[in-house]
């Protein structure tokens, strides 16, 4: 059951309050209300709370608002002829949890329309209160008038739209007989939008991961039917952009932070947590969160291991024959020195063992070099304390992406990711700062050489006895048309997730419940035929040093969201007042959309043409999809 706290004033007689006192109370809305607070004691909705002996407030002070309500702790703050301002620090603490009644029909975007029952354009009202607003749609002769429910945002009169009423304007129509007419469906409006809020059968789910990969699993989980309330441990101050249910984020614990996030999951009551990050798969969460009875949708740690210990992964490769470049396992400086003096002059690969968040591979064009990467590859400490040097393999890379249920899987799509930082694959590997999918190079004799490498890897890791839950995530390279695996990861690719996941058309809770339920073999992966390419915005100085970046603002986030075909996945910026503001090495990334690689990649750069960051801070590849645009202009 959901807590509710009703804000009132003594500006109004109080019947939004009393129609959702009425939903209560004939339980049609699944809460309770924890207070009704007004800024005056002389309040008429005071005399309708005393008459249903609901707990009063007096808060006469704007600046004791948010302590009043954090003593409450509702899940819901609606406001209901409430008239001092909400101060910004209240909005930060309870983003998209403030409902309003505006007087007006606000548009979707800032720069959008509303359009009447009749086809004609709806008057926004913007900055109008009640009679004014009235008047408003009397003054410009408009044929409807109406009211808008929204939760609140630091944008004036404007925010997430939960639901529009419209009333039909009489000729003989005064601003009192309109309201009065009106009034009556804006009463039933809000409690309409509180019953859908706070339905019983709604499901919360709690995303582990604070970056664009996170963002974009909140974006796809928002979109179900099935979920209510979406949770992110730590989350990021843009994964609001893209949804309109409620989003709680805690950026005071980590992924790794296990008793934290069991206990937010009792307390929550979630009903799903979706692990995809690498470290949280190598402590065991998944194991954990089971353990104590919440459901978790993600490798165990026993199967994981294909991720976070590479000797291991590549041993296993070899075991069941899947294709795989020549290697050698390491365990001193010494040892690998000795190994390349015994090699003749190549191209190698030094990695890390263990997880280093995407940066323990450095690449080495020499046997020099490559004695140079392992002495600069202790950096990572115990990570590298065991290496790899692997053969470089020339070639095409791309990743596939799989779902399983332990024992049977299904493929999501192809992408191919971007990890050098300058233009024409060149300077130090980041964790990705480009994508696009579906990729050309991944034809249909591809494909079916990644389902049989899926096929023989999930059915290895069953004999095994460590069957595979969850995505699999499969780095590919084709060389001379043959695929070889150069890693697999117990999770999403970041930023690859950001152009697969919003192309598949099937609701993602019924896509993990199909996996957790062993019924995989009988989903069917529905797409919407679209191309998407992503481009990342990153702080100067990523993937070193961000001393010049941190705090520098950022302007255009705004303007992205208004275009069409354009979508914004946050990662490492902070808000603050409904500004923006650099915290980490990659920013967000902007898709774009379209029919072809072409339309999409125009609009992505589109977008990332209204970015600025404070002193030039800001740095981007500006030939992401290259490969395939050579493709097409050859063909």
């Amino acid at each position: 059951m959901k807590r509710i706290a009703v804000l009132i004033s003594n500006k109004g007689t109080g019947t939004n309050l009393q129609a959702v006192i009425d939903g209560v109370n004939f339980k049609k809305i699944n809460a309770e209300i924890v207070a009704v607070i007004s800024d005056t004691p002389d309040a008429p909705g005071l005399q309708r709370a005393r008459k249903h002996k609901l707990p009063i407030k007096i808060v006469s002070k704007k600046e004791d608002l948010l302590p009043s309500l954090k003593k409450l702790e509702p899940d819901f703050i609606c406001l209901a002829g409430w008239k001092q301002i909400i101060l910004d620090e209240v909005i930060d603490a309870y983003p998209d949890r403030i409902l309003n009644t505006h007087p007006g029909l606000i548009p979707d975007t800032m720069d959008g329309k509303v359009k009447n029952p009749d086809g004609t354009d709806a008057i926004w009202n913007k900055g109008k209160m009640t009679n004014k607003a009235m008047q408003n749609f009397l003054d410009n002769k408009a044929t409807y008038a109406g009211c808008t429910n929204h939760f609140l945002s630091h944008e004036f009169d404007f925010g997430p739209v939960l639901g529009r009423c419209f009333e039909k304007i009489k000729k003989r129509d005064t601003t009192e007989s309109l309201y009065k007419r009106l009034k009556v469906k804006e009463n039933k409006l809000y409690v309409d939008v509180l019953a859908r809020l706070c339905k019983k059968d709604g499901q919360t789910v709690l995303v582990v991961d604070g970056g664009g990969r996170g963002a974009t699993l909140v974006d796809k989980y928002g979109q179900s039917k099935y979920v209510d309330k979406l949770i992110a441990v730590p989350g990021n101050d843009l994964m609001r952009l893209n949804i309109k249910k409620p989003l709680k984020i805690f950026p005071e614990f980590k992924t790794t932070s296990v008793n934290e996030i069991v206990e937010i999951c009792l307390k929550e009551k979630v009903n799903l947590v979706d692990v995809n990050q690498d470290n949280a798969v190598a402590v065991g969460l998944v194991d954990t969160l089971k353990a104590n009875g919440v459901q978790a949708i993600g490798p165990t740690k026993l199967a994981g291991q294909i991720e976070w210990d590479k000797p291991w992964a590549r041993d296993f490769m070899k075991r069941h024959s899947i294709p795989h470049p020549s290697f050698k396992i390491c365990h001193s400086t010494e040892e690998g020195i000795n190994y390349l003096k015994s090699q003749k002059s190549s191209s190698w690969f030094i990695k890390a063992s263990g997880l280093t968040g995407g940066y323990g591979v450095l690449p080495a064009n020499s046997n020099k070099e490559a004695i140079d990467k392992i002495r600069e590859l202790q950096r990572f400490g115990e990570a590298a304390k065991t290496y790899l040097i692997e053969e470089w393999l020339i070639g095409e890379e791309f990743s596939s992406y799989a779902l399983c249920d332990g024992e049977n899987f299904q493929i999501l799509g192809h992408a191919q990711d971007n990890k050098r930082l300058e233009n024409g694959d060149k300077g130090p590997n980041t964790g990705g700062i480009g994508s696009s999918s579906p990729p050309l190079v991944v034809t249909k004799e591809i494909a079916k050489q990644v389902k049989e490498i899926f096929r023989k890897t999930v059915e290895a890791l069953k004999r095994e006895n460590r069957p595979y839950i969850g995505i699999l995530y499969l780095g590919g390279m084709v060389v001379e048309k043959k695929v070889y695996v150069i890693e697999f990861n117990a999770r999403w690719g970041d930023p690859e997730v950001e152009v697969i996941l919003p192309g598949i058309e099937n609701d993602l809770i019924e896509l993990s419940s199909a996996a957790l339920k062993g019924e995989m073999k009988d989903v069917t992966i529905k797409h919407d035929g679209r191309v998407r390419l992503l481009v990342t915005a990153c702080a100067k100085g990523y993937p070193f040093d961000l001393s010049k970046s941190l705090g520098k603002q950022i302007f255009g986030i705004k303007k992205v969201l208004k275009l069409s075909g354009a979508k914004v996945y946050g990662s490492g910026v902070k808000e603050k007042n409904g500004k923006h503001y650099v915290s980490g090495g990659r920013m967000f990334h902007i898709v774009g959309e379209g029919k072809d690689v072409l339309e999409a990649r125009k609009k992505a750069y589109d977008a990332m043409r209204l970015i600025s960051v404070e002193g030039d801070n800001l740095h981007y590849r500006n030939d992401i999809g290259w490969r395939d645009l050579e493709r097409l202009r050859k063909t």
